[in-house]
């Protein structure tokens, strides 16, 4: 049992020697305890440690002036990191980015949050700004279109004509591609939405605006909501959970664990793994692939879970330590792909070969 012990632990040791150590610094847009960006950055603190990585971070506090200063002051006052992770704010990319071509450190970007003229003023990645590697980011339309179909059939199973409305995060960016997705649903499947509010992506304020929306329209039945917090608001805001047909986006842990006992219909999910998947590509890139040179973009699916397939992703309920995951599966080098296969269903109980 020693010898075989010696013999993983040399292999282990051997990996993590190929990688050469690099540093990167994790701008987390958030504020610390935020649920959905503190797993983002408990997975990406496992692809450092797996990969050798010095991973610091720093907090954007859900404001894009107090992130632009907290990078600045990092910039200005420690190490340079070899890259950068970040979340660009919208009213913000500009000056983020003019800071990080001043440093030049090379960076990439998750979602794109940046929309309109701000966006023909930054460009893509690679043009204007030469250290901007690419960014990494899914469909939100896309996404948004795949939570109301799942709550619109939830509904319909229920024996329920679908009354909607619909809370939003905030004006503009990711947000609104995502009602913007619901919007293109109903419209294909001949359904009214009576009313879109945007909530902050405050779970308090979508109590108070679900309650206001229900008074206004009494025969709403289905509450579809940009993020799974704002969906935990709209679960309290209704007298009976029974006869709503409510989701969200995040795959929050109070959320699927709702949906395991009916009460929530849905959840999109699976972008919490983008930073993570972010060091991946840099490990890569750190060793020798090419694929930042020749691409500017990797666009990853998101998956629904529902009733009907929450038992691949309960598990996911009660997970504090990530460290299962095993990102050397998802690396170019290592597996001798043209492109990443960053696919969320990997993470699916019968992908991991986890007991059932």
């Amino acid at each position: 049992m020693k010898r075989y012990l010696f013999i993983i632990l040399s292999c282990i040791s051997l990996h993590l020697s190929a990688v050469e150590p690099f540093s990167v610094l994790f701008v987390n847009p958030s504020v610390k305890g935020d649920p959905f960006w503190e797993k983002v950055q408990s997975i990406a603190e496992v692809a450092a440690k797996q990969n050798n990585i010095s991973l610091d971070v720093i907090y954007g506090e859900g404001n894009r002036y107090i992130q632009l200063s907290e990078l600045n002051k990092y910039l200005q006052y420690r190490a340079t990191p070899d890259y950068v992770v970040l979340l660009n704010y919208p009213g913000g990319a500009e000056q983020s980015m003019n800071l990080l071509k001043q440093y030049n450190v090379n960076f990439i970007t998750l979602e794109q949050t940046i929309t309109g003229d701000e966006r023909g003023s930054i460009g893509e990645p690679q043009a204007r700004y030469k250290n901007w590697l690419g960014e990494i980011y899914h469909d939100n339309f896309k996404a948004g279109r795949g939570l109301a179909d799942a709550l619109i059939t939830h509904s319909k199973n229920q024996g329920r004509q679908p009354h909607v409305v619909a809370i939003n995060g905030h004006y503009g960016t990711e947000s609104d591609a995502r009602s913007d997705g619901l919007k293109a649903y109903l419209a294909d499947n001949k359904l009214q939405l009576s009313q879109t509010v945007y909530a902050g992506w405050s779970k308090l304020e979508a109590i108070t605006k679900t309650k206001k929306l229900i008074q206004r329209y009494p025969k709403t039945n289905v509450i579809w909501s940009a993020s799974d917090l704002m969906a935990l608001g709209a679960y309290t805001g209704v007298s009976n959970v029974k006869n709503y047909s409510m989701g969200g986006f995040d795959w929050l842990k109070d959320n699927l664990r709702l949906i395991k006992q009916d009460k929530l219909a849905a959840s999109v999910g699976g972008h919490f793994m983008m930073a993570g998947w972010a060091l991946i590509t840099l490990v890569d890139l750190r060793n020798g692939h090419d694929y930042w040179k020749n691409n500017t973009n990797i666009e990853i699916d998101l998956d629904v879970i529902t009733k009907d397939n929450i038992n691949q992703y309960e598990y996911l309920i009660d997970v504090n330590n990530w460290s299962f995951v095993d990102f050397n599966r998802y690396r170019l080098l290592d597996n001798e792909q043209l492109s990443y296969r960053f696919d969320i269903k990997s993470l699916r109980k019968d992908n991991l070969n986890l007991e059932k």
